[in-house]
């Protein structure tokens, strides 16, 4: 009874669930960091993030006179997670024959799958530039309810002169407007945390961020290199929509970026096991739900390079 296929159900779960850890633990994963993760859904209904306007800076109180009340709005982002899943099936000759390679392989690859799954995700509003509740898309110049741009186009690779332009856009950011439509007063100094670009400029992004002095000043080597305090993320998924674009992310601890959601108890993969009655298969499925959405254009600089 001990050699029945009823014993390797018991004998691949274990290796099929550690296996799959395994594989989603080490694959390499470059949005935490540029971006947050936020509190887990409990479902998938809509969620709902809100953005709240700063209260403007105060004016003079003039003698006798009731202070001037403050206008200022609020705004809103909405996503819902959804599920992806995937299954793997091993015949009965496979169970076995099968020396475990495959039963151990398997799984990890499952595992590789998911996290790479949520990678691609997370990156997705970056290359598809989505519209915002403002109505604007998430890269743009000022336009319409967009005050102030953070998307700067033409010829312009990662050098010290061109974070420099692109870190100044960041910290003249301002909040929401006020809800006459008026761009409000508070100036949010945001300082850019990380330089993100795809593969094809990972050399030039690594020799500007690690040099000690400014790459590109011919005439004084010794100029200070203020990129220093980047941290460079490479991410080659990034080349499929561009292979000049770069872009500079302030801390998501300072102001919201791009936000990862997980359906709670899925933050990482669970694995569910079954065996096929009928012919006697071994069944693995991985699911893992969460989703991915832009929160605020302001902590994003985008350079399309070319």
């Amino acid at each position: 009874a001990y050699h029945t296929t009823g014993n390797f159900t018991n004998l691949t779960l274990d290796a099929a669930n550690k296996s799959m850890m395994v594989g989603y633990v080490e694959t390499p994963s470059t949005w935490l960091g540029p971006m947050r993760q936020g509190t887990s859904a409990t479902d998938f209904k809509n969620i709902n993030r809100l953005r709240m306007g700063s209260v403007p800076n105060l004016p003079v109180w003039n003698d006798n006179a009731n202070p001037e009340r403050a206008s200022f709005a609020d705004a809103k982002e909405t996503y819902a997670v959804e599920a992806y899943s995937l299954e793997l099936s091993f015949s009965y000759r496979l169970l076995v024959n099968d020396d475990m390679d495959a039963i151990s392989r398997a799984p990890a690859m499952l595992g590789v799958a998911a996290k790479r799954t949520v990678n691609a995700v997370a990156w997705s509003p970056i290359t598809a530039n989505p519209l915002l509740s403002d109505g604007v898309a998430l890269f743009s110049a000022a336009s319409g309810a967009r005050k102030r741009q953070n998307l700067t186009t033409g010829s312009g690779t990662p050098t010290v002169a061109n974070v420099g332009a692109l870190t100044a856009l960041m910290r003249l950011m301002r909040g929401e407007n006020t809800p006459e439509a008026v761009e409000g007063s508070d100036v949010l100094n945001l300082q850019p945390a990380y330089i993100v670009g795809p593969a094809a400029l990972e050399t030039t992004i690594n020799q500007l961020v690690n040099s000690a002095y400014d790459p590109s000043a011919s005439v004084n080597h010794m100029v200070y290199n203020p990129t220093r305090v980047l941290t460079p993320v490479i991410e080659p998924l990034l080349d499929a929509s561009s292979t000049t674009a770069w872009y500079l992310f302030a801390s998501p601890s300072q102001i919201d970026t791009v936000e990862v959601t997980f359906l709670q108890g899925q933050e990482t993969p669970v694995t569910r096991s079954f065996m096929d009655e009928r012919n006697l298969a071994q069944n693995f499925t991985v699911l893992q739900t969460f989703a991915s959405k832009a929160m605020n254009h302001r902590g994003i600089q985008k350079h399309a390079g070319a």
